[in-house]
């Protein structure tokens, strides 16, 4: 791999970032990898991306009542509104209690709301899964226009916000923000990493030599049916083996049990990668 000296205080900063993230870059930690803070609640999740922008709906109506479930695979407690609209009583999932419950907004059952959400079949019924919530001039952002749930480290946050993630039952807070990114300086940094040494990306095959890695990796980047969020494309630079993608044949994507792409933490800055991230993204659009 051909690679720049870069800064060594650089280095320390992204591996020690690296480090408080991910844990060990070695060994079985990769293999359960989970990102800390959702209480099982990811927007990667089955639940979560059961959210569909093509069916939002908005209801007006009134609380009856709070009630504590689950989502399934594990996760931690939710809560839901029933809220009287009209002649029809319709359930709301709101979100996980750990969030809900450290949020300023805190419903109460005879609230007047305005609910914006996805109207989605779920165990044998119809919910709405809130994207907003209003009483009064008050309201509650659960999801942003994408359907990324806001307290989610896998959120999308617009430039200059800091994302905050409440990890459940600790009280406690962290946030992580990377530099801004620009797509060509990360086409820039793709070029000079060699990335393109293993991967054709989608719409630039005449831009970047052609994949020398034999046997060849087939991976191809771009035009992937379902964006990916930013925080999945942050984990597949920084920790690629942390998840392996079903579907490619193991022996051309893998080495024993890691990712045959490596390590490149060591010569790399948070710059390139929020640029590299940033590069990968506009490939989806």
């Amino acid at each position: 791999m051909k690679t720049t000296p870069l800064a060594s205080t650089r280095h320390l900063a992204l591996a020690g970032l690296l480090s408080l993230l991910l844990g060990s870059s070695t060994g079985v930690a990769q293999d359960r990898f989970r990102w800390p803070g959702t209480g099982g609640w990811s927007a990667t999740s089955p639940y979560a991306r059961q959210f569909d922008t093509n069916s939002l709906v908005t209801l007006r109506g009134w609380v009856v009542r709070l009630e504590s479930f689950r989502p399934g695979g594990g996760a931690s407690p939710g809560l839901r509104a029933i809220v009287q609209s009209g002649s029809d009583r319709v359930t709301v999932h709101l979100g996980p209690r750990w969030f809900l419950e450290r949020q300023e907004l805190q419903l109460q059952p005879k609230d007047p709301v305005a609910v914006e959400g996805s109207k989605v079949p779920l165990g044998g019924d119809s919910v709405v899964m809130a994207r907003a919530v209003s009483v009064g001039e008050r309201s509650l952002v659960l999801r942003d226009a994408t359907g990324s749930p806001a307290w989610s480290a896998d959120q999308i946050r617009a430039p200059g916000t800091r994302p905050t993630v409440l990890a459940p039952d600790s009280g406690s807070t962290w946030t992580l923000q990377l530099p801004e990114g620009k797509a060509d300086r990360g086409r820039a940094a793709f070029n000079m990493m060699w990335c393109h040494g293993c991967h054709v990306v989608k719409g630039h095959e005449k831009e970047f030599d052609a994949p020398y890695a034999q046997p060849a990796v087939p991976v191809v980047l771009g035009g992937e049916q379902r964006k990916p969020s930013r925080i999945e494309l942050v984990n597949s630079i920084i920790n690629p083996s942390h998840r392996i993608e079903p579907g490619f044949q193991r022996d051309l994507v893998t080495q024993g049990k890691f990712s045959r792409m490596g390590d490149y933490n060591e010569t790399m800055t948070l710059q390139q990668l929020s640029d590299l991230v940033a590069f990968l993204e506009s490939l989806q659009r």
